[in-house]
């Protein structure tokens, strides 16, 4: 070991006489002055030597001498300048040539000096040396000066240094042939084509830079380690020394310091024109992360999964660089590039070899081949990257039968799952699921990454990715083969298989079941662009992969088969809205591959037909009435059909997800014996048949609103009821297996909501007529009552915009123009989004609220009665002021009383016990909403109100509802731009929002100052 010595030890005290020679100190951005006048030969302070090519010979480093000579690096070696070089002796190199797998251009192994050739000498002495000048003490530093983060060093080697030439039968060869979609082969791999060009034997081969930029040095250092805090013991095994007369363990205090696995054992030999650092051994500058996955022997199989992400690029500029240095018989020089949204080419590989776009090609998220490779938010000398690679026997283990991944085989490919077998059925499983397996196994970073660190090593759920696997970094460590080094990053070769969260979480029977292309479809549609930058472009933008790899939740996930979609379809709510029922349209869906790139397409066909729910009850499409439109996998989904087949595929997937409690109740799926459950997007999911086993799937029967609504006008031939076929039970939970998230049912047809919305239920059911007549008056399409509002409340200075927000305040429904929906309906004015339940007094608690409004007006004001007043209130064509103040309170009662039976919150009469305290549309002075407590026991529904009165849910009860806008009028509306799902009960009594009123609503208004307080008290809100 080198006895270190520090910058302000080797250069205090020197003054005048230091400035003369430190020119040849430009390290790092500090720069010192030569003085003209300086006599070198006069005044060389002692601690100087000779040339870095002088000090080599005197040390009698005779192999670096060979290489320096041939190379033509005499002068720029033995002359003033700024170099770096990790010098290794001759025993090192003679170590060296017993061990490379370096070979000649006949494949024999070069095992001396006089074997390599020139473009190997060139790889030995500029991947030994750096462009300037460094003490070890400042390798950390980064240009600015930023210390101790630099982890890898700009080398001298150049792209043009080693050009490998790959004869045609050593290209990658693809063996994917394509998935069967309806009849026809589809899904191969868009690299396949230009790889194939070339593994033609007339061909020849083609001269292939890996990466075809410039690799950066890699070295381990005490200041970096300490700053990032990575181990003595991390890199003891990242070099493969544990167990070995060399390993470094965490608690020992010698320093050491590596070039790539070669020590540095004499440091800081200062020269007339830079540094020399002895190394033991020769520095062998690895290749990319993806060329030492397909070298070492041990990672043949994850290495071909690699490949398919790459293609071959001609590159015009290094063509011309490299031939103007060696004779070549090719024309052409390319690059090796793997699909990635980060490479060499930028941002994202964007265009094919062809120069066309790769549209939603599953990309990478970086390249691994990439030399210079770049972590985000930081530079390329601050971090490199990591890869788990399983080896070619843990492949074997987890893909062959017996193995988790032994599914995927059995589902994709044509041939026996075998061994002899496995390339080729490797090759057959779709990119976009290769793409997950191998994105799971590269990270980012690896400093993160360290051995030491393994705890916080995620998934792709970003979940801990080892920390419950192994309870200590030893144990950890266990788990890996070997590990091999790159220039961009480690490698670690594991003995076993890291499953992505993916193939843990209720997507999975999706991906392995035939039987479910489309909702796999869907399901990935939006993965290819989850970045910030290519996040607009995503065809669905719901990302549903994404929620569905919460791997904490609990969910329930039904997949309507391919069978079922084809056969049963979808109903359009659109076309419903527009109460044509010759444009009422009824949609097929199945799968179909993507030809054109570059389009916001998904791999599904939709085909819409004229359907009338009620008279074609028994499934005819109605095929024989033409009328048939229809979308294409092709088709854009933001135009025309596309918007429907979009709307489609996001109603369908958000009914069909369900999220249930962290209780042990929630973690069981629907073994309750609950009838009642919300999806993601708040629609009901009604368990109209409880089945059994695991999950209750086995027998289970599930509706959406749209089957309840059916089922409750009684058709006898009603058979949209949906049929679980499979249950999939992917908990945490299930077995020997310790991760997922809920439980996945295949059903024979889908869910679907209802598209009856709350205007139009209320209007449906005679029991509810009273409420519905008053409520429904209270909306600007009703002229006698803006007219009264005007009288009470519009003021002089309000502009005709001011007048329509302030009268809003005073509408339950809002007009069809306003927010347009189903023809001849309205939509409740204050539902956003959300999920709602409607408490509708009977027309009997109607009549028991009005009924003293004739008996001197104690009761519920209405427009009529409250107009009434205002007449009587009037002399002279003016209202007298008491009397205005007085009829405002009662406006401000009666919309309020109607407000107060609108709640947040779907709650449904179920077999369940429980007690919610629900906000409700009334608002108080301060801003809050009045709230009613709904009080769920079995088989039962009461409601406290503010006035502290419980009243009792009667039939009719669990009425669904869907108040959905659409982008414009229904008759020529494509797509719905915001969906609030909603229960509606009735009730024996009607609710009360202000206890002053529990015995007589004109309480709050027999005076002046009574009326001023209501109205202070509770306000209208817009």
């Amino acid at each position: 070991m080198y006895k270190k010595m520090r910058m302000n030890h080797r250069f205090r005290g020197m003054g005048k006489t230091l400035l003369g020679v430190a020119c040849l100190l430009s390290t790092c951005g500090i720069t010192y002055s030569c003085s003209d006048d300086f006599d070198l030969d006069e005044t060389k302070p002692s601690f100087l030597g000779q040339s870095i090519y002088s000090e080599l010979q005197k040390r009698k480093f005779t192999t670096m001498v060979r290489l320096i000579d041939d190379l033509g690096y005499r002068d720029v070696m033995s002359k003033t300048g700024s170099k770096t070089l990790f010098a290794a002796p001759d025993s090192a190199f003679d170590e060296f040539f017993k061990t490379t797998t370096w070979t000649d251009g006949a494949g024999n192994r070069v095992d001396s000096y006089d074997k390599l050739s020139t473009a190997q000498k060139q790889l030995l002495l500029n991947g030994a040396q750096l462009n300037n000048a460094y003490v070890l003490e400042m390798l950390t530093t980064i240009q600015g000066p930023t210390k101790n983060l630099c982890l890898r060093q700009e080398a001298g080697i150049t792209a043009t240094d080693s050009v490998p030439y790959f004869k045609w039968d050593q290209l990658p060869n693809n063996l994917n042939k394509g998935q069967e979609v309806n009849g026809k082969v589809a899904n191969v791999d868009n690299t396949k084509k230009f790889w194939d060009r070339y593994r033609q034997q007339s061909r020849g081969g083609l001269y292939l830079a890996l990466d075809g930029t410039e690799p950066l040095m890699t070295h381990f250092l005490e200041a970096q380690l300490n700053e990032k805090n990575i181990t003595h013991g991390d890199v003891s095994f990242i070099m493969n020394l544990d167990g070995t007369s060399k390993e470094w363990k965490d608690n020992d205090t010698e320093n050491r310091s590596y070039v790539y696995d070669s020590q540095i054992v004499e440091g800081d030999v200062t020269c007339l024109n830079g540094y020399i650092h002895i190394v033991d051994k020769v520095v062998d500058t690895p290749s990319n992360m993806a060329e030492v996955i397909r070298t070492n022997g041990d990672t043949k199989l994850f290495s071909l999964l690699l490949d398919r992400f790459s293609a071959p690029y001609y590159d015009a500029t290094l063509t011309e660089e490299y031939k103007a240095l060696h004779t070549i018989a090719a024309d052409s020089v390319f690059r090796k590039i793997y699909v990635s949204q980060r490479s060499s080419q930028g941002n994202a590989s964007t265009l094919d070899p062809d120069g066309n776009t790769w549209g939603d090609f599953p990309a990478l998220s970086y390249d691994p081949g990439w030399n210079r490779y770049t972590v985000n938010g930081s530079t390329k000398e601050q971090d490199m990257a990591a890869m788990f690679v399983p080896s070619d026997q843990a492949m074997r283990n987890y893909f062959l039968p017996g193995g988790a991944g032994a599914m995927l085989i059995e589902r994709y490919s044509d041939k026996a799952n075998t061994a002899e077998n496995l390339e080729y059925n490797l090759y057959q499983i779709p990119l976009n699921i290769i793409k997950t397996f191998v994105a799971n196994l590269m990270k980012d970073s690896f400093n993160e990454s360290v051995p030491s660190k393994y705890k916080t090593i995620m998934n792709d759920a970003q979940d801990a990715m080892f920390a419950n696997t192994y309870s200590t970094v030893d144990a950890y460590k266990k788990s890996f083969k070997k590990v091999l080094m790159a220039n961009n990053g480690v490698v670690y070769v594991m003995n076993g298989v890291v499953s992505p969260a993916t193939f843990a979480s209720v997507m999975a029977p999706a991906l392995y079941n035939k039987n479910a292309q489309v909702m796999n479809t869907i399901i990935h549609a939006d993965d290819n662009f989850v970045s910030s930058d290519t996040y607009t472009n995503a065809p669905l933008r719901k990302f549903y992969s994404t929620y569905l790899l919460a791997m904490q939740s609990n969910f329930s996930l039904f997949l309507p088969t391919d069978d079922g979609l084809k056969n049963y379809g979808y109903i359009d709510p659109i076309t419903y809205a527009a109460n044509v029922p010759t444009n009422y349209r009824y949609w097929t869906l199945e799968p179909e591959e993507v030809t054109t790139k570059g389009a916001k397409t998904i791999a599904v066909k939709a085909q819409g037909y004229k359907y009338n729910v009620r008279e074609d009850i028994k499934g005819d499409k109605g095929t024989s009435a033409g009328r048939q439109v229809v979308s294409n996998a092709n088709n854009d989904v933001t135009s025309n059909w596309g918007r429907v087949k979009k709307q489609i595929a996001i109603d369908m997937m958000d009914q069909h997800i369900v999220v249930h409690e962290t209780s042990d109740d929630g973690e069981k799926g629907f073994t309750s014996g609950h009838h009642y459950y919300l999806s993601r997007s708040g629609a009901p999911v009604y368990v109209a048949k409880q089945g059994t086993g695991t999950g209750n799937g086995t027998g289970m029967k599930v509706e959406g609103g749209l089957q309840v609504m059916l089922a409750n006008d009684a058709y006898p031939d009603n058979d949209f009821t949906c049929d679980v076929s499979q249950t999939y039970d992917m908990t945490r939970w299930s077995g020997s297996q310790t991760y997922g998230n809920g439980f996945t049912y295949f059903i024979d047809r889908p869910m679907q909501p209802t598209f009856e919305n709350t205007y139009m239920v209320l209007r449906g059911h005679d029991n509810f007529s009273k409420f519905f007549e008053q409520a429904s008056e209270l909306t600007s399409a009703t002229s006698d009552y803006v007219s009264l509002l005007v009288t009470l409340f519009k003021t002089d200075d309000m502009t005709n915009s001011q007048w329509t927000d302030e009268q809003n305040k005073y509408m339950i429904f809002s007009s069809t123009t306003a927010r347009p929906t189903a023809t001849g309906t309205s939509l409740v004015r204050f539902f956003n989004n959300y999920r709602y339940t409607v408490y509708v007094p009977t027309n009997e608690a109607m009549e028991k609220a009005l009924r003293a409004s004739d008996e001197g007006g104690a009761g519920l004001p209405t427009i009529q009665s409250i107009q009434q007043y205002v007449t009587d209130n009037t002399k002279d064509g003016k209202l007298d002021p008491e009397a205005k103040v007085k009829a405002q309170a009662m406006v401000t009662c009666m919309v309020n009383f109607y407000k107060y039976h609108f709640s947040d919150q779907s709650i449904f009469l179920d077999n369940y016990v429980n007690t919610t305290t629900c906000q409700t549309a009334c608002s108080d002075a301060q801003g809050n909403y009045v709230t009613l407590d709904a009080k769920q026991g079995n088989g039962s529904l009461a409601v406290l109100d503010a006035a502290g009165r419980t009243t009792n849910v009667v039939a009719p009860y669990n009425l669904m509802a869907r108040d959905f806008e659409l982008e414009a009028l229904a008759s020529r509306a494509y797509s719905i731009t915001s969906s609030s799902y909603v229960v509606v009960h009735a009730l024996n009594n009607y609710l009360i929002f202000d206890s002053a009123m529990k015995d007589h609503f004109d309480n709050e208004w027999k005076t002046v100052a009574a009326a001023k307080r209501f109205m202070k008290h509770f306000p209208l809100r817009k």
